[in-house]
């Protein structure tokens, strides 16, 4: 089931993010966060953007959230994405429906432009997005470096709402 985030949510939401913070280069976030500084991050988003969890047999399994793509006013209408799956549920289809659903809410939101930024080499996020019509817009190479190696970073950009 998807459903908007709840408080008591959060800390579920930590334990899958920090995993990627230890364990991958999905993030570039070196430090893994308290339940503090999640909560904070958590509900300064919550203020303005949708925050969606999904909850099979009453665990949370993953979840996505909108968020500012830049603090400049005339960014407004544009949304940086990201969505976090439980490490041990890869290839079911769970990031597929986290996608779906998080891009209605960009649409009810009113936003126009989703962008989400993919580390180099992570195929599996490249593909979903490719197949929820994102396009890749840009690449920045060698820009972050972690776990011993530098990476670059590839811009999705989905056009929800025509502009004029």
């Amino acid at each position: 089931m998807i459903r908007p985030l709840e408080e008591n949510d959060i800390s579920s939401c930590l334990e899958i993010y920090n995993w990627y913070i230890e364990n991958s280069v999905a993030t570039f976030e070196e430090t893994k966060l308290s339940l503090s500084q999640f909560q904070q991050r958590v509900h300064r988003i919550c203020e303005k953007y949708p925050y969606i969890v999904l909850e099979e047999n009453h665990k949370i399994i993953g979840y996505a959230y909108l968020d500012a793509f830049h603090e400049r006013s005339a960014y407004q209408w544009t949304v940086d994405l990201s969505i976090y799956l439980d490490h041990t549920l890869k290839l079911k289809g769970y990031g597929s429906l986290l996608m779906e659903a998080i891009l209605l809410e960009a649409d009810k939101h009113g936003f126009y432009h989703v962008v989400s930024i993919v580390t180099e080499g992570n195929t599996a996020s490249e593909k979903i997005h490719e197949k929820f019509g994102f396009e890749k817009e840009g690449f920045l190479k060698q820009v972050g470096y972690k776990h011993e190696t530098w990476l670059g970073v590839s811009y999705y950009v989905k056009q929800i709402k025509q502009t004029s």
